[in-house]
């Protein structure tokens, strides 16, 4: 009797929330109660890798390791996976509320600063108009039609950011060039998912166009990190040297990157 009461309790036993599903998930753990769908790869390393981003967790194991042991790693590695997707679960919930509605005078960022972004079909060009107070804020306003739509609206506004950051990102590489002791060649603007910048030794320098929306500290940093590579191109401790001889607080400037949520541009 006891028995068949516990496989009643059992079965009517309220199911353990997922609390994250990876979209290519092919394995299951639950770790303190908590269900985790993920991704499983197989390789041809020997070691196990465990990486967490948007979509989940994904774990790469070696061809052959048996089952059991990868799932005994993976609870080893709870605490820390747990803690990574709780971290990146709220990373995308900030994100989600973030996003921007361009049909009602939406606020950027630009240099680190909020900016209204207002359609004003009088002017005759798209341009920022400073701040005429203490409690107001700067405007870009963008010359279109009153009826634009929302996708003009965005472009328009991408394509004067665009601008600002070429014009912006040359000078500051030109500063920091001659203070590094170094000659950079060409100057793109990118839209990587995963970068802010890179170097290549030909002196090619690409620097991600959203940058413009970061205060100027961080956007020196990033210039600085990219033509330090033009020094050394890996990340040891010569490369890091050279960046801390410029920004000693580099650390910092770094996890102000990490940290930061932009609205998603769509």
């Amino acid at each position: 009797m006891q028995r068949l009461l516990k496989f009643t309790l059992d079965l009517f036993a309220p199911t353990a929330p997922v609390i994250s599903r990876h979209p290519d998930s092919t394995q299951q753990t639950n770790i303190n109660g908590q269900l985790i769908d993920y991704r499983l790869l197989r390789s041809r390393r020997r070691t196990m890798i465990f990486s967490v981003s948007a979509e989940g967790l994904a774990v790469r194991a070696p061809y052959g390791m048996p089952m059991h042991t990868v799932e005994q790693a993976v609870q080893e590695k709870g605490r820390w996976i747990v803690r990574k997707l709780g971290g990146m679960q709220e990373r995308q919930a900030r994100v989600d509320a973030s996003r921007i509605n361009w049909l009602e005078a939406p606020k950027l960022d630009f240099l680190g600063q909020q900016v209204h972004v207002i359609v004003a079909s009088n002017e005759s060009c798209t341009r920022l108009q400073p701040s005429n107070g203490l409690n107001d804020m700067p405007s870009l306003l963008l010359a279109l039609p009153a009826h634009a739509n929302g996708k003009k609206i965005r472009d328009t506004t991408q394509d004067w950011l665009k601008e600002q950051a070429t014009v912006l990102y040359t000078e500051r590489l030109n500063h920091f060039a001659e203070q590094l002791g170094v000659t950079w060649e060409t100057l793109h603007l990118s839209n990587a998912n995963t970068r802010w910048g890179s170097a290549k030794a030909d002196g090619s320098i690409r620097l991600h166009w959203r940058l413009i929306q970061f205060s100027p500290d961080v956007i020196d940093y990033v210039v600085v990190h990219e033509l330090s590579h033009l020094h050394e191109l890996n990340h040891s401790h010569r490369f890091w040297a050279i960046v801390a001889s410029v920004f000693p607080d580099y650390l910092d400037l770094e996890k102000k990157l990490k940290l930061a949520v932009l609205p998603p541009w769509e």
